[in-house]
């Protein structure tokens, strides 16, 4: 069996001395392989998924194709993500009370 990685013809007692790797380069024969797969399986990927994959090796892309949820659960869903927005709007409401008073010292300063 050629070794796929620098093409030597190993002999036969190379063979049986090391079956799973190349004696010439060491490359193991089904990591190689499955390297290959990988990457061939990667090359078919949109640019936008193989450049999320090239960013955190080890990946695997992921399709939801459908959430099943029971009405109970979306409205206990629903009212937990209202009750956690509660403390976002009181946070954007005193940025904006404080941007104004601002704006009004700013007005009376220019006066």
């Amino acid at each position: 069996m050629k070794c796929p990685n620098c093409q030597y013809d190993p002999t036969m007692s190379e063979i049986q001395r090391s079956p799973a790797d190349c004696v010439r380069c060491g490359i193991h024969y089904d990591a190689f392989y499955k390297d290959q797969a990988v990457k061939a399986a990667h090359a078919q990927n949109a640019p936008v998924v193989a450049g999320a994959l090239a960013d955190y090796p080890g990946a695997r892309p992921v399709v939801v194709m459908d959430i099943n949820m029971s009405f109970g659960s979306m409205v206990r869903f629903m009212v937990k993500w209202a009750i956690a927005s509660i403390p976002a709007l009181l946070i954007l409401f005193l940025l904006l009370v404080g941007l104004a008073s601002i704006f009004k010292v700013l007005m009376m300063l220019i006066r």
